[in-house]
């Protein structure tokens, strides 16, 4: 919400400061998908963005607790 963005499948993973960064589908605003033909490149602000499929497949698949491990 302080985005003022929906983030389909939201998936939340670790806190940077008093936001939580997370993995989610493209985000949406005003009914458009934010950074759409940019999946695989830099473009969110620490947050890992799947496409739609990918991102409910995952979120239908994980628990609360389901460890995540990030590499670089």
């Amino acid at each position: 919400s302080a985005w003022q963005l929906w983030m389909p499948h939201w998936l939340g993973i670790y806190w940077a400061g008093s936001s939580e960064n997370g993995i989610h589908a493209l985000p949406i605003i005003n009914g458009e998908e934010l950074w759409a033909g940019s999946l695989g490149s830099p473009v969110s602000y620490g947050c890992v963005v799947l496409g739609a499929l990918e991102a409910a497949q995952l979120y239908d698949w994980s628990e609360i607790g389901t460890p995540v491990v990030i590499r670089d």
